[in-house]
């Protein structure tokens, strides 16, 4: 226990301190005059608006595979509206106080019948398919449209992404085939268990309809992520090659799906800044970008949050 409370004290360290020199980097490089504002001043409203309304569909997207999930181990426990309102309160929840929204939504399904195994399983289940769906497409947009920017580098990036989507692929199989244990110690043997029904559940879902539902999900959110980051390029009215919207793209996604601080807060527009400048542009016009995106995401959630509530306000009523 001490051991795991100092790796847990450490990873904290590390988190921070990867915080902390995103913060410096960033206020070194960026310049809070001229370049910074006047891509403010060239906004197309429109297109905002619109990328603004396609994150919203996205959101919803993502909510209605959760609940299908859900639905694999128990059958309509929850109306869709129930659900959204548990969802986007789970993410105001963590915007305030990070990671603690999926404590709520565990707490809040769990007095629906859906126990706390179930639903760590399900989101673990869908955390490995779509980082293993998703770095397998963006290993093969790295090949197709990386060339120009990345020149030979492509080729390297696109085998190091297949290599890491087919090993997120094999875990469960290789869990099942390697470790078989057997405990004496009854607690032991509980966790074992847990451990082992989560991590191969991906395994036990013998559906392919359901495979196939996620497959299909994941293209059209895949293809309404880059929508929104072509919509971003429109709205601030910079013409760009395709390539390069690509690479923004792709980045983008990678770093939504693999979080180092609470929502990659600051890496992401450090990064972000990074390939702009590294592109050709500015290092103030990657983190524009990156602060668009969260302001998508701040107005979807603050809206959704309390349009839901009011949903369920008044069904209470009724």
């Amino acid at each position: 226990m001490l051991n795991l409370n100092k790796k847990n004290y450490l990873f904290l360290f590390l988190k921070s301190l990867i915080l902390l020199l995103s913060c410096y980097l960033i206020y070194k490089n960026i310049k809070i005059d001229e370049n910074f504002f006047s891509t403010f001043d060239k906004l197309n409203f429109n297109y905002f608006f619109i990328a603004l309304l396609i994150t919203c569909v996205s959101a919803h997207l993502q909510i209605f595979v959760q609940l299908k999930s859900f639905f694999q181990i128990n059958k309509n426990f929850i109306s869709f509206s129930e659900y959204a309102k548990i969802f986007f309160n789970g993410q105001m929840i963590s915007f305030i106080f990070p990671h603690s929204g999926t404590i709520y939504k565990a707490y809040k399904l769990k007095n629906l019948n859906l126990s706390y195994k179930d639903f760590i399983g399900i989101n673990l289940f869908l955390t490995w398919f779509y980082l293993f769906f998703f770095v397998f497409f963006y290993s093969f947009e790295i090949l197709i449209f990386g060339n120009e920017i990345l020149k030979n580098y492509n080729i390297i990036l696109f085998l190091t992404g297949i290599l890491f989507s087919t090993t997120i692929l094999s875990i469960p199989f290789f869990y099942q085939k390697f470790f078989k244990i057997k405990f004496q110690n009854t607690l032991v043997s509980k966790i074992y268990n847990a451990i082992t029904y989560v991590v191969i559940l991906p395994i036990s879902l013998k559906n392919y309809q359901f495979y196939k539902f996620l497959s299909l999900c994941g293209l059209l959110g895949h293809l309404l992520s880059f929508i929104v980051i072509y919509l971003l390029f429109l709205t601030i009215g910079i013409d760009l090659k395709f390539s390069v919207i690509v690479i923004f793209f792709i980045v983008n996604s990678f770093l939504d799906q693999v979080p180092i601080t609470p929502k990659n807060l600051v890496i992401s527009e450090l990064i972000f800044g990074i390939v702009s400048q590294n592109i050709g542009l500015t290092f103030e016009f990657g983190v524009v970008i990156k602060l668009l995106l969260r302001l998508f995401f701040f107005i979807n959630l603050v809206t959704l949050t309390l349009i839901y509530n009011a949903i369920d306000l008044k069904n209470n009523e009724k």
